[in-house]
């Protein structure tokens, strides 16, 4: 292939990985993590001091709770997308892995209310231990 057709297709994965986030709070603000391991029991206390429960829930769409698909935590303000469960270290394509604590895999988060997003991120930087990157404002990875 050419550098040009190979910037094209860049540029339509890049376009349908943004608009495949669809955010499940229209008002609200959305944060996205790329390839994130938690601290040892990080995630539970993330997850705890956001008033959140620890029991995952999955769905394609974040409005219902049955394809196991991804893994969800939600309360009526906050909404945790993982792409693995960190808390038993369930892999949401259990084939291709063994299961692995605390690795979350792609996270997204997002908040009803925009201001609550930065309180909510510094909660879950102080739980991490590493995130190959990030996207402020979308959740580009998941």
């Amino acid at each position: 292939m050419d550098k040009k057709t190979i910037m094209k297709m860049n540029d339509t994965w890049k376009n349908f990985r943004l608009t495949e986030a669809v955010k499940i709070f229209q008002n609200g603000a959305q944060h996205g993590f790329d390839l994130t391991d938690m601290k040892p029991g990080g995630f539970k206390k993330f997850l705890k001091a956001l008033g959140i429960p620890m029991i995952a829930k999955g769905s394609s769409t974040g409005k219902s709770w049955s394809d196991g698909d991804i893994f969800y935590w939600r309360n009526k303000d906050i909404i945790i997308i993982t792409g693995n469960n960190p808390i038993t270290g369930t892999y949401r394509n259990k084939a291709n892995r063994s299961p692995e604590k605390n690795y979350a895999s792609y996270v997204g988060i997002e908040t009803r209310n925009p201001e609550d997003m930065k309180n909510v991120l510094k909660l879950f930087k102080q739980n991490r231990s590493y995130s190959k990157g990030e996207s402020r404002g979308r959740r580009d990875f998941i």
